[in-house]
């Protein structure tokens, strides 16, 4: 299955839509569903694996090129299931309602994947950027923890915001909307536009740990036990932050004294970063600010979270994305997201695809990246005839597979 795509939720639009391509070209209000594509509806039921697209969960589709899943459900013999949910305001303006609609999904999974050839007692839940954040999140939610056996996570921060946080979110959005926080009913009869005018000019909105859904955040709830401790595929890539070179082109041009100023721009502490600067070998600012910016907010959660579920006996593998794009001004990066056109074998249709036209390993690294997520969709455990080397992460040997060339 597979053929027309639902409808975007509604949303600003995309500060990468040059690097990704068109974006939510159709959106609704009327976004809660569910893009499927199987291998077959006969014979012995398929693993299922449904996936979360990133945003920051202020925008992406289920509709996009690069994530679409009829290669990878074919080539593996799987389901795969693309969900929809509310984004921005609409989805975390009351809190955690984004949440939701992913658990409204997967238990709709449960309770239909069959007729599509799923099995689901075998439903493997796969996020990535924003995604695998939210992914994350309901490891700790327990009315999802029966919904799925096990979880891929990619290139995920993990942060979401304190109850206080999300108290001063809604407060800014309110009042760029000339509202009070006891005006919050009004909403309802505000246009959307405006809605998302009031959203694009006061902030974004994630999920919040309210002790009623989701009873603490990814990372703290992983390591207090809270957390489902299942099957676990984490990882990064190399140069997750060069994605902002294609939004903010003044840091190719970053100068050594204002290094510290713009890393603390991206919200960062200054002592992590001052521990993380004294682990970095010298180099161009550029080159500094990506290194730091990327273990800060996506390796160094990534390994906090292996390391506590990997401590609890979960099965837990941990892998880095490394093989560098290619553009007309030099080599891009393993940058954030550039892993998945080859994930989903979707290099040849994505826009984002491009950046592997002149990069001859791409194919290989991609057939070994399938093989490894549809072997751990099927059994919890990654190794495969492409891959047969893959050990468990553990705190005692903190194995990562690099997936950067022809292997």
């Amino acid at each position: 299955m597979g053929g027309r795509a639902a409808p975007a939720a509604p949303q600003n639009a995309s500060r990468f839509a040059a690097v990704l391509g068109a974006r939510a070209e159709k959106q609704s209000e009327d976004c809660l569903a569910l893009d499927i594509w199987s291998a077959g509806f006969e014979g012995v039921p398929r693993p299922v694996l449904v996936f979360v697209h990133g945003g920051d969960f202020a925008e992406g589709a289920t509709s996009e090129a690069c994530i679409r899943g009829r290669r990878l459900a074919r080539g593996g013999d799987l389901v795969v299931v693309s969900l929809s949910y509310r984004l921005g305001a609409l989805g975390f303006f009351a809190p955690n309602l984004g949440l939701l609609d992913l658990v409204a999904g997967l238990e709709w999974v449960r309770e239909e994947i069959d007729a599509f050839g799923g099995d689901p007692s075998r439903v493997t839940l796969f996020g990535h950027g924003a995604g695998a954040t939210a992914a994350a999140c309901l490891l700790a939610v327990p009315r999802a923890r029966a919904l799925f056996q096990r979880v891929i996570l990619a290139s995920g921060s993990y942060s979401i915001d304190s109850a206080e946080r999300a108290d001063a979110r809604r407060t800014a959005f309110l009042a760029t909307l000339d509202l009070l926080p006891r005006d919050a009913a009004k909403l309802a009869g505000i246009p959307l536009e405006d809605l998302l005018w009031a959203q694009a000019r006061s902030g974004g909105f994630r999920p919040v740990a309210d002790g009623v859904l989701l009873p603490a955040p990814p990372l703290d709830a992983a390591a207090s036990g809270q957390s489902a401790a299942v099957p676990l595929l984490v990882g990064t890539t190399s140069d997750e932050t060069r994605v902002l070179d294609f939004v903010d082109p003044g840091l190719r041009t970053l100068r050594r004294d204002a290094l510290l100023t713009r890393l603390a721009a991206e919200g960062f502490a200054p002592e992590a970063v001052s521990a993380a600067l004294a682990r970095v070998p010298g180099g161009e600012p550029h080159a500094v600010f990506h290194h730091v910016a990327t273990e800060l907010r996506f390796r160094e959660p990534a390994r906090r979270l292996a390391e506590s579920l990997s401590s609890r006996g979960a099965p837990v593998f941990q892998y880095r994305f490394a093989l560098s794009g290619s553009a007309a001004d030099g080599a891009t990066g393993a940058f954030h997201g550039l892993d998945l056109p080859l994930v989903f074998g979707t290099r040849r249709i994505a826009p984002i695809g491009r950046f592997f036209d002149d990069v001859p390993v791409a194919k290989p690294v991609g057939r070994r990246m399938r093989d490894a997520w549809t072997a751990f969709a099927r059994s919890g455990d990654p190794r495969a005839p492409l891959l047969p080397h893959w050990p468990r992460y553990t705190a005692q040997d903190r194995f990562v597979q690099e997936f950067s060339g022809p292997g």
